[in-house]
């Protein structure tokens, strides 16, 4: 697979801000926040290419890479024409821009980072709690298959979604999520891992604001308190809510987005 540029959705008028997406419903959840955001700057959001091809329902391609995702990024700002701009990422989409923030730190006025799932850094400090090791021995079973409903009800679980012994069924956002559950096939080894180290993070200079919700699972607040630790100019806002908390709360997500990229220009 060769990377291309990726399908986008622009809105709105002024600095440029790209929002990068997770790895279950893609773009989708980006809506609500662009049609606020329009008001004041150019709002685009992307659509990855595993979010579109696993939301259409291709199960994983074995040579899709975090490389393809990061220049495919990469492809996207210069065929748009747009040479510094700010992003935020959630999840997949987070994990996905501090890779590309390493590569081209010239292209990152800003970083928004909503509890992005860069489990590796954990298993490289030594910290692969049993959460981490269910988490990665789950996303190796479904990698390159078809995606079952059980397959996604326990995704749901392991990323704060569904409480343990609820079931995901039940969950208003179910049949929003089935449609897209072969999106999580695309991820691999090679599309989760960049082959960078812990210490790397250090040279992210940008600002970066750091979401987390207080009901997510664990691993996941523990990616970001680490992260606020290396990176030098890292603040960190905690939302009401899980895993998707920049949605639930999304009024204090967007006042926290604003007063950080004011304090980035």
């Amino acid at each position: 697979m060769e990377p291309r540029p990726l399908t986008y959705d622009a809105q709105g008028q002024g600095d440029a801000l790209v929002l990068v997406p997770g790895g279950l419903t893609g773009w989708l959840s980006w809506i609500p926040h662009q049609a606020r955001l329009a008001s004041t700057r150019t709002t685009i959001r992307v659509q990855p290419i595993h979010n579109e091809l696993g939301s259409a329902g291709q199960v994983g391609d074995p040579s899709y890479t975090a490389e393809i995702e990061r220049e495919a990024l990469r492809m996207t700002l210069d065929s748009l024409t747009l040479n510094r701009v700010d992003f935020a990422g959630w999840s997949g989409g987070g994990r996905a821009l501090l890779e590309f923030a390493l590569a081209y730190p010239e292209r990152v006025r800003s970083l928004a980072l909503v509890e992005p799932a860069a489990y590796w850094i954990l298993e490289q400090l030594g910290e692969s709690a049993t959460e981490v090791e269910h988490t990665n021995r789950f996303l190796r079973r479904i990698q390159f298959h078809d995606v079952s409903e059980e397959d996604l009800a326990e995704f749901l679980r392991i990323a704060g979604f569904v409480r343990p012994g609820e079931d995901a069924r039940a969950h208003p956002n179910w049949a929003r999520w089935l449609p897209h559950r072969n999106a999580l096939s695309w991820q691999s080894e090679a599309a989760d891992r960049s082959g960078r180290r812990v210490e790397e993070l250090r040279r992210i200079g940008c600002p970066v604001l750091l979401v987390r919700g207080d009901a997510t699972a664990p691993w996941l607040r523990r990616v970001v308190d680490v992260l606020a630790g290396l990176l030098p100019r890292a603040s960190v806002r905690d939302l009401a809510g899980d895993h998707a908390c920049h949605i639930q709360s999304i009024d204090e997500f967007l006042d926290a987005l604003e007063t950080h990229l004011a304090a980035a220009r």
